[in-house]
């Protein structure tokens, strides 16, 4: 199994659509079959409109490409919280990368399954 970790760099729904489709198919390219979308933020602009838009964007993305067959299936930090089928799927799957339980502070992130 490969990983990777990127930390979004953009900060426009647009921009951050390019980048994560252009890292998702660079990664398939790589054989990368597990990538984590780091989104940083200051702690009090997680309630920021401009955060809320982005990544509600960035999860319409993920979600078309799911339905498209791009990708497998993809979980966010409170999927983890939840305990969503997905995110126990990825706990179970691949135990050396989930100590990662707790949310970082300061970080929202979304794993997506190639």
């Amino acid at each position: 199994m490969r990983y990777k970790e990127l930390k979004l760099r953009a900060n426009t729904p647009e921009s951050a659509s390019t980048e994560i489709m252009y890292e998702i198919a660079s990664s398939r390219q790589e054989d990368v079959s597990l990538i984590r979308f780091n989104i940083s933020y200051e702690a009090d602009d997680e309630s920021s409109t401009e955060f809320k838009r982005l990544f509600s964007s960035v999860i319409k993305l993920l979600k078309s490409m799911k339905q498209k067959g791009s990708i497998q299936f993809f979980a966010t930090s409170d999927s983890f919280k939840l305990a969503t089928t997905e995110a126990v799927f990825l706990q179970n799957k691949y135990p050396d990368v989930f100590p990662v339980k707790e949310n970082i502070e300061g970080n929202a992130f979304i794993f997506v399954k190639i």
